[in-house]
């Protein structure tokens, strides 16, 4: 594949040879991108992203970030903002080109924030790999732990620095055993062990090439040995264990194991779900929202795993999974006592309309029930024993308790969040909206702050309240004013989200008033805006 895009590459360089020489721009063939200018990101930033860095300093600014054996971001907003930045491609730094550290640097930081599968896309996508065996372990690793056995074997194969070592011997192992290539298999493990042993990965393999366990205990903690767990048979097949694996990899086993088994009928199958846990439980519910059997179910079971995600610190990625799926259920009484969140992750989504519509009917209450009108004697001598009685609908209120709607706080946060969805922070009646939202207390405060910074009209009591907070200091809010000085881009948000990877909800004001200033100095106010709007979004659900 690689070799293919490396030539129709060659073939347009020499197509557009003549004009590209009149305007003095010029064309590399794919061979020769650098790792950093490699882009996956949806929405990337400019590609000079790095101009005014250098390699020393955006290798500071990645260090500031969390990688992939730290703790998680206290935001999924915030890692979504940081992966915004680190998958786009842009022009090395200053000295940066050909820096192996720093690419595998920028790798590990968006397995961090992302996840692996984002991570795995950026290297897929990676030339030249054979010649850089830290980028093409992580390559093979996320491929094997992923199921994109061909690609990760590709890379084993192909590589041509450093394939004696230990790790590649096992690789190429396991690459043979997955092609039913029992004895050369059997000759790369041994080769391995001869070098550095390694009891599980053997245990493993030998599960595979022959069918039988030679020991019970089997620890998980690589990419390759969870590609031959899944392969791996034969009699007592212990239970695999991942206590000591990253945290990635565990996710990944979680995410690709085997649905698990629902009761046939859909009410038992709900409330089985709802005694549920862990994987088990999202795996319910994921079965539960995508069937179109009753839609009904399935919005309960979506508010289920909508809650379950806010107290897991995962609304945001949950909420972009199903927010498509908030269309098509219906309103009722039962699903408005998770209207809020349908509110919410619809915004997430991208789906205005739908969550304009969940909002109003959080004012409005569902929609009373219909039922036909009393036949009477009239009816029947009016019409003839023949055309039945008169079955116009008349509105039944009397079964149905008045409606309620949620807590004044709530709904001003719900309108908060559509306006800022909306990109209607300067209208007037903002101001109404952040009075009543500076009534939250501290993360009222802080989202009046970040809307002040953008150019909303606000209430002047906002600064007396802001000048009540905590102060809160952060070293990366040193290098992020020091990069937006210099005009340095992808500096400044990187440790933007450095400064706010504990999460966006405990942020102090005067924290958020800076990262705003600093985004919007470096050309990235869209960004600030999404991140208010992700801050009310993970405050609110």
């Amino acid at each position: 594949m690689i070799s293919k895009m490396i030539s129709r590459a060659s073939l347009l360089a020499l197509v557009l040879a003549a004009p590209v020489a009149a305007q003095d721009i010029q064309v590399q063939e794919l061979g020769s991108l650098d790792p950093l200018e490699v882009n996956v990101a949806e929405r990337p930033l400019a590609n000079d992203m790095w101009r005014n860095s250098s390699a020393a300093t955006a290798r500071a600014a990645l260090q500031a970030l969390p990688g992939p054996d730290d703790d998680a971001y206290g935001s999924m907003a915030v890692a979504d903002f940081a992966g915004r930045v680190l998958l786009s491609g842009g022009t090395p730094p200053e000295g940066g080109r050909g820096d192996e550290a720093l690419a595998v640097l920028r790798a590990e930081r968006v397995l961090a924030a992302t996840g692996p599968i984002a991570a795995y896309a950026l290297l897929e996508r990676t030339p030249g790999l054979e010649r850089l065996p830290a980028l093409a372990r992580w390559h093979a690793e996320l491929g094997f732990a992923l199921g994109e056995t061909a690609a990760a074997c590709r890379t084993t194969n192909g590589l041509i620095d450093g394939r004696n070592q230990p790790y590649w011997l096992r690789a190429r192992a396991a690459c043979h055993a997955i092609n039913g290539e029992a004895a050369a298999a059997e000759l790369s493990a041994d080769l391995a062990s001869a070098a550095e042993p390694d009891r599980d990965f053997d245990t493993l393999l030998y599960a595979v090439t022959i069918g039988q366990w030679n020991d019970p205990d089997v620890s998980i903690d690589t990419g390759l040995e969870l590609a031959l767990a899944r392969i791996a048979s034969g009699e007592d097949q212990p239970e695999l264990d991942l206590s000591d694996a990253p945290g990635w990899l565990t996710e990944v086993a979680e995410t690709t194991a085997e649905p698990v088994e629902l009761p046939g009928e859909i009410g038992a199958a709900m409330t089985y779900a709802e005694t549920l846990e862990g994987a088990e439980r999202r795996s319910a519910w994921d079965q539960l929202i995508r069937q179109d059997y009753d839609r009904l179910t399935a919005g309960l079971a979506l508010g289920h795993a909508l809650a379950d995600a806010a107290s897991e610190n995962r609304f945001i990625p949950v909420a972009r999974r199903y927010g498509g799926q908030i269309d098509t259920i219906p309103v009722t009484a039962a699903t408005l006592d998770h209207g809020h969140r349908f509110v919410l992750a619809a915004l997430a989504a991208g789906d205005r309309q739908t969550a304009i519509r969940w909002r109003r009917a959080l004012d409005d209450g569902p929609p009373r029930r219909s039922r036909p009108a009393p036949a009477t004697i009239d009816d029947l001598i009016d019409k003839g024993p023949d055309n039945g009685p008169s079955m116009e609908p008349v509105i039944s209120e009397a079964d149905e308790p008045e409606w309620a709607p949620p807590a004044p706080r709530l709904l001003v946060a719900l309108d908060l969040a559509i306006a800022v969805a909306q990109n209607q922070i300067g209208r007037e009646s903002m101001v109404a909206l952040t009075g009543a939202r500076l009534e939250a207390g501290a993360e009222g405060v802080g989202d009046v702050a970040m809307l002040a910074l953008m150019g909303a009209p606000v209430s002047p009591d906002w600064r007396v309240a802001l000048l009540e907070t905590e102060p809160q200091a952060s070293p990366a809010l040193l290098g992020m004013a020091a990069a937006s000085a210099s005009g340095a881009h992808a500096e400044t948000a990187l440790f933007a989200a450095a400064a706010l990877q504990d999460g966006l909800e405990g942020a102090a004001p005067g924290t958020l008033m800076q990262v705003v200033s600093a985004l919007d100095r470096a050309g990235l106010s869209d960004a600030a805006r999404d991140l208010l709007l992700a801050r009310i979004i993970e405050e609110t659900a």
